[in-house]
């Protein structure tokens, strides 16, 4: 008799053993599925900020362009000032690093002009933009765009005033803008 209570015992303990141990092997899996969720959320949200600063212009006809993105938002800015070209694009990347782009500015007073602003869409095809060709900065009436992006370039589609398809701007901290931003410098100084 004593055997078998024994026995029964041993098979309770092993029984329970089990169970606490499948119950682990369950956290260990929900615990891990977690973190696959979480890494695989992870990429897009780093792939949106991967994005996230200045562009400037090349496209003949928008030079002066600038669009700003901070995550699925965009501004397009536009600066117009002849011989204060450099000093305004320098202002207004500035203002972008710092997060103060000043929304109400007019060139003509020594600002650069925000043309509009935008949202982005999740697969990054295309802007919903505050306005229509910049023509209505208020927001009642609201135009799409297209957008096309990668690492060393973004390019926009019907983008306000200019009669220019696509407008293909750069990273303002590239080489290359770097040196547009001197050649223009130097002509305005």
């Amino acid at each position: 008799m004593n055997s078998t209570r024994t026995a029964r015992a041993t098979r309770t303990r092993i029984a329970v053993s089990a169970a606490a141990l499948a119950a682990g092997a369950l956290m260990l899996t929900a615990c891990s599925g977690s973190s696959d969720a979480a890494s695989s959320q992870s990429p897009s949200s780093s792939q949106a900020s991967s994005f996230d600063g200045a562009y400037i212009s090349i496209t003949d006809g928008a030079r002066g362009g600038i669009a700003a993105i901070d995550g699925h938002k965009i501004t397009y800015i536009n600066v117009t000032a002849g011989d204060r070209q450099c000093q305004l694009t320098t202002k207004a990347l500035d203002d972008i690093k710092h997060g103060s782009i000043v929304k109400d500015g007019k060139t003509d007073k020594g600002q650069y002009q925000v043309l509009s602003t935008g949202t982005i869409n999740d697969s990054r095809t295309s802007v919903l933009w505050d306005d229509v060709n910049g023509s209505d900065q208020t927001g009642t009436d609201p135009g799409s765009g297209s957008i096309s992006m990668s690492n060393s370039m973004i390019t926009l589609g019907y983008t306000f005033a200019y009669s220019i398809d696509q407008v293909q701007l750069i990273p303002a901290d590239s080489d290359q803008a770097k040196a547009l931003m001197a050649k223009d410098c130097n002509q305005h100084s």
